[in-house]
């Protein structure tokens, strides 16, 4: 019998969870009355997805020939294959060695990740699962477990009000500041300004092996292509529409160039304002969106195990609640990790408690809570941070609890700061 109904009754996330568990094998349609998705699932792993208004295979011509993984006549020499022989664009453009197996892969996953990211943006729609016994899908796609999935979606809707905060509109202009103009940057780490906080956090005195002082600003390949993107005329729906790492990452990839001021906004037009007020109204519903569905998901875990008919009854004689809720866990003391570097880069300085997170607008109140509604430990020391997670049965896990040393850089710079934001 297949499963349907609505996405407010039966939300994405208890969706993806149910197949998962159950490890079912079929396909699960999407439908929001102007759009249409398809999800296959296999074992309860996501291997495939495609939108019924844009074909995935076209999709994945258009990003590998934006990417310059091929150029637009091996594409339309591909597709002339593919017309006569049926078989898989991606198939033909190994096949012909136009690309690697390897560069098929990335590009298959950033195309139905993009896609199945989209539906957590759905306010309305139904859906309908249907079971098979044999999946057809693309082998040169590796299957994503629907946790996987899940857990990036929660990111995904934690982070946006983040970001909507400095980039309100999709028709906003940003160009390079005069920093940023005439860089070389053909270096791989993320950008790295002034702190490099991966080195900061990890204790490093000296990043540099061979001890000498620089001020170079490194990026990695995607900050490297988006800030080329930025030319002072381009909108931010057309930087989204030419990169190739999807609309999240291209958006969190402007919001740090903004951060370290290597891009600014362009004045526009008074005709924008209405615009950047669509925006704001859709950040509103998308806020909202995110804390009913974090919302749901605390409810769903709460009442599930009393239902006989939903999968937390068997999962909770096993351990697997758990488990599931100690992933959450794990999630959510990354979300308070970056929380507190965003509030680093910010303000200079870090949080006294975890609330001043909360009152900032860094983080939901929920998210510094673990999935038993315990509170997170939180010190803040003079040389280090400590998050401190418990296990199911109350006691530290030290699997989960965080703690982040200050290098001699990040001390000088918190004594001179004050501790709250």
């Amino acid at each position: 019998m297949a499963l349907e109904g609505t996405i407010k009754d039966f939300g994405l996330g208890d969706i993806f969870q149910l197949i998962g568990i159950q490890r079912k094998t079929g396909t699960l349609l999407f439908d929001s009355g102007s759009e249409q998705v398809t999800v296959k699932f296999l074992d309860g792993s996501v291997v495939g997805a495609e939108s019924h208004n844009n074909n995935l295979e076209d999709l994945l011509g258009s990003v590998l020939v934006r990417t310059g993984l091929i150029a637009q006549s091996q594409l339309e020499a591909a597709l002339k294959i593919q017309k006569s022989t049926l078989q898989r664009l991606g198939h033909i453009l190994v096949e012909s060695e136009f690309i690697s197996a390897e560069d098929l892969q990335e590009a298959l996953r950033t195309q139905v990740t993009q896609i199945i990211y989209r539906l957590f943006r759905w306010r309305a729609g139904t859906y309908r699962f249907t079971p098979v016994d044999n999946m057809d899908y693309d082998r040169n796609f590796m299957p994503m477990g629907a946790e996987t999935i899940l857990m990036e979606g929660a990111r995904m809707v934690d982070e946006w009000p983040i970001l909507e905060r400095k980039i309100r509109s999709e028709e906003m202009v940003f160009s390079k500041t005069a920093a940023a103009v005439g860089l070389d940057v053909p270096v791989e780490s993320i950008v790295d300004a002034a702190i490099d906080m991966e080195s900061v956090f990890a204790g490093d005195d000296d990043p540099d092996p061979s001890g000498a002082e620089t001020d170079e600003i490194r990026f990695s390949r995607e900050e490297q292509e988006i800030l080329r993107m930025v030319d002072g005329a381009a909108a931010v729906r057309e930087i989204v529409d030419r990169s190739a790492v999807g609309e999240f990452d291209t958006y969190r990839v402007l919001h740090e160039l903004l951060t370290r001021n290597l891009i600014e906004e362009v004045q526009v037009e008074a005709g924008e304002t209405r615009s950047v007020s669509a925006r704001r109204r859709s950040g509103a519903i998308w806020t909202a969106l995110g804390l009913a569905l974090v919302a749901l998901a605390i409810f769903s875990a709460a009442m599930l195990p009393a239902n006989r008919f939903g999968p937390w009854e068997t999962a909770g004689r096993d351990g697997a609640l758990d488990r599931l809720r100690t992933s959450a866990s794990r999630d959510r003391v990354q979300r308070v990790e970056r929380a507190l570097n965003l509030c680093f880069l910010d303000t200079g300085g870090l949080p006294s408690s975890l609330d001043v997170l909360v009152s900032n607008q860094y983080l939901d109140p929920r998210d510094i809570q673990d999935p038993w509604g315990r509170p997170y430990g939180y010190m803040l020391g003079e040389d280090r941070y400590t998050l401190i997670a418990l296990d199911p049965e109350g006691q530290p896990d030290q699997g989960l609890t965080v703690v982040r040393p200050f290098s001699p850089g990040m001390r000088m710079i918190l004594d001179g700061a004050a501790r709250e934001p």
